[in-house]
């Protein structure tokens, strides 16, 4: 599934659990998705974890893609997977792959 994601601002979090340290990057954002009985946008307004090894991006606009994915507790939600950027003035950072942050699989 895709949608259109406008992405306001980056926040990292970072912690330590059970003696490991942990980070993650959430991103404050508008989403566009299509109501499906309408076919039209609808806004919703949230955070959107960016997933693991994913560049960090700058705030502007983006097509997420979700994937499905099954929870600790067997609910099945959606994640996204990746945003691409949608204009020049946020296209302008390297993909994961080209940087080496992610690892093909």
């Amino acid at each position: 599934m895709k949608a259109r994601i406008q992405v306001l601002s980056v926040n990292e979090r970072k912690g330590n659990k059970n003696g490991k340290d942990w980070k993650m990057h959430v991103c404050q954002c508008i989403a566009y998705p299509l109501d499906p009985d309408t076919g039209a946008e609808v806004i919703r307004v949230g955070e959107l974890i960016l997933p693991k090894g994913h560049l960090v991006i700058p705030p502007g606009d983006y097509d997420g893609e979700f994937g499905i994915v099954v929870g600790y507790d067997k609910q099945i939600g959606g994640q996204l997977v990746r945003l691409i950027p949608r204009n020049k003035s946020t296209a302008s950072y390297a993909s994961p792959e080209k940087t080496g942050q992610v690892k093909p699989a």
